[in-house]
This record gives structure tokens, C-alpha cells and sequence, in this order.
């Protein structure tokens, strides 16, 4: 079950994704059947965190163990790539070793002491487990939400694997169809880590449909994580950007996903206050404009989403804990929507309940604010590890609605029928709104303009011409 009472959503809370790599070796370790041991030092071992390069490996809660090969291991990852067919012509297994490794580094925050690996094949992406990027023992399941989302955006019945089983079968193809990237992949399955697949043939559990599968993050993510999966847009894809193109689609479904139930949380309360008793179709045209997205025109004091979102965030959260009590039981979770609305708006000791959420000022839901801004906030838009795939950017206190240029030809080119063809900006106006966005129109031109995305003049509007990035 997915949704209470056609309102409580079964959506465990996220935390702060430290690194952007996260999200897809998430979905690598979900299918995998050989959990990462513990330590086995001291009386009371610690659980093992995995992270590509450590420079402070030293945490209280977990051993963090760096899966960069180093010294003996470093040649011996360098004699397992020739023994996959990659030509050294350095003539030294260390270098060649070393070369590969440099080359396989991912994203690095300015501040971070710890890097990931770019999951650019199966193998390379279980260079890092979310204990290692959370530096905690028991990091949220990731790729359970991811799932999640996934499902109530969909129009058919699935599993909740759905997510990571697409990534897999994408992954691989990747790597498939590219000798160095399968002698690369190959040689640390050999040398450096491996864990069998995840036997699901005994069972695996259907869910029915979402109830969200248009206009809303949820049928976004479904719609574009089908695309960024598909066998047309992996072969068109070098095998890096699919990766940042594919991390950038998981961080849109989480940070607007969150942000999406938290508004709707609040329409629910602000109903059952007022005793309306109204359709689901009417709540979900109220939950619209998600990310405000403010002309560029406007100060930055104007254009700042930072105290709407944080503070809409922790209501959605006080919200949902009255909500989860009062569909403890098991009668209640069955209703129907509107039996839910009739039934809470004549329930007195509810609605002092809701009315003390809704005026709250407390902070509860920290670690899903943390989750959703670093899920959307450019990480570091400077440096060799630059991160041009986020869509709000911060400035001291203000945090504005500012798209790196990669960010929108992942969304412009993904809204598209495909690979190499061309739409409108009308399809990519229709796109956004399912995201929670509405910018101005002459200010999405201009971005486009900007990235080399538009065809046309710009008097055509919603007619002007955007070639797809690849």
C-alpha cells in the first residue's frame, strides 16, 4: 500500500545524499544479495561503509573502508585490466592502474574529504555503499524510496525494484557495448569488489499502480526515468554523461517529490479546516507551483525559495505525523479520499491537531530539508569537480532558482521524443509543470538561447524549436 486513506503516503524519510553518486550505488545494492560484512574487530564489531578515496576515514559508528586500490592491490587492479584486453602501452601495471583510477573520480563537494567513483558500469557503482556516503550505520533505504516515487507516478503495476532493475539492465548495456568501459567493469569485479545479484525468482512482491500518473513529480520521474533507460538514449549517451544525466533525473524525483507531498499535506489540512469535502483532482490542481520560480528580472531577496521551502517542509512533516496517528488503524487506512476528507473534518480532537501543525514553527523535519536542497542546490560550480546539474543555487542566506546549463539540457532534451529529434518549448512548459515549475516564459528562451538549445527566433514562444543536446 502506498497511500492511506487515498492521503498518507508509505514514503520513508530521506536524508542528506552527501554525494551525487549515491543515488545510483544505491540502486546497484539493492539487487545484490551479499550485504557488506562487518568488521569483525573488538568485541562489538562496526558495520562497514564503502567510499571510492577516504582522507578521514575515522567515524564512531561505522568502519569506512577506501575501495581505491593502493599499492600491491593498485598493480594487481592494473594485471587484471590487461588480462581484460586493455592495451598498456606504459608497460607498467601500477601506471596503467593508476591512470584508470583518476580518471574514474566522480563529483567532490569543495569542502568533502571523501570522493565517490563515477557508477559508470554495475561494478563500479558498489565502489561505494550508503553507509560509506552517509558515514552512518543505518542510512535510509535510498532506492526503496526512489521506488517509490517511481510507483505512484506509474501508470501500470510493477515492483517496487522497478528503479534499480531499469538501471541495471541500462548499466549494462553501457558497458556492454564499450570494450574499455567492460574491461574496466570486469577487472574490479575481479580484483576489487563483486557481490552476486539478488535472487528474486521465488518472489517478488506487484504494487498496483500510483494514483499520481499525471501532472505531478511522480508521473515525471516514471515517464523520464523509462526514457533515460531505455536502450535509444543509453546507445546515444557517452557513458558518463548517461551517468549525470541519470543522477540528475533521481535528485529531481527526490528533492520535488518531497517538496510535492509536504504541499499536499497542507492543502489536505488546510481542507479538513475548512470541512470542504472535494475531489483529488481538486487538491492536486492546487499543488502546482512547487519550486517557485521567480523572474530574473526580480532582486535576489524576491526571487528566494529558501525560507518558502524549508518552512513548507517542516509543516508538511508536523502535518503527516497527526496524519500517520490517526491512520494507525487499520479501518481508517481503507477509506476512500473523500471518506478520509468527511471523516477527519468531523473529527474535533483532529482538527485542533492540524491547526497547531499548520501555525507550527518547529523544525521536524530537518533531515528531509537537508535531503531535498542538496538534491536540488548546485554542489560546487567551480573546480575539476564542477557540478552544472542542479537547479538552485545558493548565495550566502538566499537560495534562487538558477539552473546550470546541464541541468536544462537534461530536462529540455528528456521532454523530447527522443534522442537526435527536436520539440517545442511548449513540450518543454508541459514537462516543468509536472515538475512544479512555471518560469517565465522569455526567461526559459533565454536559457535556452544560453545553452544552444533553442531553433528559431525568439518571437515564435512556445513555438521556438529546441534540438535535443544529443
Amino acid at each position: 500500500m502506498m497511500l492511506r486513506g487515498g492521503i498518507l503516503f508509505d514514503l520513508n524519510r530521506p536524508q542528506y545524499v552527501s554525494v551525487p553518486e549515491g543515488f545510483i550505488s544505491a540502486l546497484a545494492w539493492k539487487l545484490r544479495d551479499t550485504p557488506i560484512p562487518n568488521s569483525g574487530v573488538g568485541p562489538r564489531p562496526k558495520p562497514v561503509g564503502l567510499m571510492f578515496k577516504v582522507k578521514k576515514s575515522k567515524t564512531s559508528k561505522i568502519q569506512l573502508i577506501e575501495t581505491a586500490p593502493k599499492k600491491v592491490e593498485l598493480i594487481e587492479f592494473g594485471v587484471q585490466l590487461e588480462k581484460s584486453g586493455m592495451k598498456n602501452t606504459a608497460g607498467d601495471a601500477g601506471i596503467l592502474a593508476q591512470a584508470v583510477i583518476n580518471s574514474l573520480a566522480g563529483v567532490q563537494a569543495e569542502k568533502s574529504a571523501n570522493q565517490a567513483a563515477s557508477p559508470l558500469s554495475p561494478a563500479l557503482a558498489l565502489l561505494q555503499n550508503m553507509r560509506g556516503v552517509q558515514r552512518t550505520e543505518n542510512p535510509p533505504d535510498l532506492a526503496g524510496i526512489l521506488g517509490t516515487l517511481y510507483r505512484l507516478g506509474s501508470k501500470e503495476a510493477g515492483t517496487i525494484d522497478e528503479v534499480a532493475d531499469r538501471w541495471l539492465h541500462a548499466s549494462g548495456r553501457r558497458r556492454d557495448s564499450d570494450p574499455l568501459l567492460a574491461a574496466v567493469d570486469s577487472a574490479v569485479r575481479v580484483s576489487l569488489i563483486d557481490a552476486p545479484l539478488r535472487d528474486r525468482s521465488a518472489h517478488s512482491e506487484m504494487l498496483a499502480m500510483g494514483p499520481f500518473s499525471s501532472d505531478t513529480p511522480f508521473s515525471w520521474f516514471t515517464s523520464v526515468w523509462n526514457k533515460i533507460t531505455s536502450d535509444e538514449w543509453v546507445d546515444a549517451l557517452p557513458a558518463r554523461v548517461w551517468v549525470d544525466w541519470a543522477t540528475t533525473v533521481l535528485r529531481l524525483a527526490l528533492g520535488h517529490g518531497f517538496l510535492w507531498e509536504a504541499a499536499w499535506y497542507e492543502r489536505i489540512a488546510r481542507h479538513v479546516l475548512a470541512n470542504e469535502i472535494v475531489s483529488m483532482e481538486t487538491v492536486l490542481d492546487e499543488v502546482s507551483d512547487v519550486v517557485p520560480w521567480k523572474s530574473s528580472l526580480s532582486t535576489t531577496g524576491v526571487r528566494d525559495v529558501s525560507s518558502q521551502l524549508l518552512w513548507r517542509t517542516h509543516r508538511g512533516a508536523a502535518i503527516r505525523r497527526v496524519l500517520v496517528e490517526w491512520f494507525a488503524g487499520e479501518v481508517r487506512s481503507k477509506y476512500s479520499f473523500e471518506e478520509s476528507l468527511k471523516s477527519m473534518s468531523q473529527d474535533a480532537s483532529l482538527r485542533i491537531k492540524l491547526t497547531a501543525a499548520l501555525g507550527s514553527r518547529d523544525k521536524v523535519a530537518t533531515n528531509t530539508w537537508e535531503a531535498v536542497r542538496y538534491a536540488l542546490m548546485i554542489r560546487d560550480d567551480a573546480g575539476p569537480f564542477a557540478d552544472y546539474y542542479g537547479l538552485l543555487r545558493s548565495n550566502g542566506r538566499y537560495l534562487t532558482v538558477d539552473p546550470g546549463t546541464e541541468w536544462l539540457a537534461v530536462v529540455a532534451s528528456l521532454s523530447g521524443a527522443g534522442p537526435n529529434k527536436s520539440s517545442t518549448v511548449a513540450t518543454l512548459v508541459k514537462s516543468l509543470r509536472e515538475l512544479g515549475l512555471n518560469p517565465e516564459l522569455g526567461d526559459l528562451i533565454r536559457l535556452l538561447e544560453t545553452a544552444g538549445l533553442a531553433r528559431g527566433s525568439a518571437d515564435a514562444d512556445q513555438g521556438v524549436v529546441i534540438q535535443s543536446a544529443f
